[in-house]
């Protein structure tokens, strides 16, 4: 259980921590045109003479952008936990992002390392020192997620599907506004495990507003804060979700007073189902993501 929690605390505020006393991180790109000077979420330039041809990728979210862009053909790496889409098990893994195979990716000759947030800064180093870089991508709001897309695309010359696939992301948002337009609004709580939740500056905890539901933890902290239950309990929300199965869920003393337990809207997302990535991954399927949580806050 704490694993799984570790886990999806990581998928979500792993960017928030890497940019903690920085200004406000930016991702800039020129047009593709090379050599290019680019800016990534961090701040750190860096230019790249041609398109990379052999990318590894130490993040889920940026393997499910990569591969939205059609590049499978040049991933030679990618993390752990990238298991979306099924073609990615395929691919050389390479540790993750706190626990990065250096020797494995200077081994397979990579361009360029995509990864959410900061890398452990040694192996960042020790890949910069080999000539490979590092460009980071990150999300506070679903604005960021199509800048990370269009970023990508223009590094890696498929800027132009790169902005087919922000216009689908957007087109979805649209429908999905629509849908719950007339709605109103429900207060939420969504439980990361151990009441973390999702703060003010992430990409799902500043999106919950746009499907008509008010996150009680939104003033709680900006890095996926934890609330204490009786926080939780005085915020009274009117739907609770836990990221976890039923079975595993432990529910604190006293939340027999909260309406979502009151009124039987407690929602149970377990660590394997499909709808977690969607919901954590800050990449092409986080649309979906909303409109799940959508469905189960409305009853849709």
């Amino acid at each position: 259980m704490k694993k799984r929690i570790a886990i999806l605390l990581t998928a979500l505020m792993i960017f928030s921590l890497s940019a903690c006393g920085k200004e406000e991180p930016s991702q800039e790109t020129g047009s593709e045109t090379f050599p290019m000077t680019v800016t990534d979420y961090l701040g750190t330039e860096m230019e790249f003479e041609a398109a990379p041809e052999k990318i590894v990728s130490l993040s889920p979210s940026c393997t499910e952008i990569l591969y939205a862009l059609g590049l499978d053909d040049k991933m030679v790496g990618v993390s752990n936990w990238c298991t979306y889409p099924e073609e990615a098990a395929g691919v050389e893994k390479v540790g993750d992002t706190y626990s990065v195979n250096v020797e494995k990716i200077i081994e397979l000759d990579a361009d360029v390392v995509f990864v959410s947030g900061a890398a452990a800064a040694e192996s960042v180093e020790a890949l910069n020192a080999s000539g490979i870089r590092v460009y980071s991508i990150g999300a506070k709001n679903i604005d960021d997620i199509y800048a990370s897309i269009e970023n990508i695309g223009t590094i890696t010359e498929t800027g132009d599907k790169a902005k087919q696939v922000v216009s689908g992301m957007k087109d979805e948002l649209a429908d999905l506004e629509k849908k719950v337009s007339e709605l109103e609004t429900k207060s939420v709580f969504i439980d990361l495990g151990s009441l973390y939740s999702t703060g003010s500056e992430d990409y799902l905890g500043t999106s919950l507003a746009l499907i008509k539901a008010d996150n009680i933890a939104l003033d709680a902290g900006a890095n996926s804060p934890q609330l204490s239950a009786e926080t939780v309990i005085e915020k009274n929300p009117q739907v609770y979700i836990a990221m976890t199965s039923k079975e595993e869920f432990e529910q604190p003393a006293g939340f027999e007073e909260i309406d979502a337990f009151k009124n039987g809207e407690v929602y149970f997302i377990a660590y394997d189902d499909p709808a977690t990535d969607m919901i954590s991954r800050d990449g092409p399927r986080f649309i979906q993501g909303l409109d799940y949580l959508a469905d189960l806050i409305h009853k849709l």
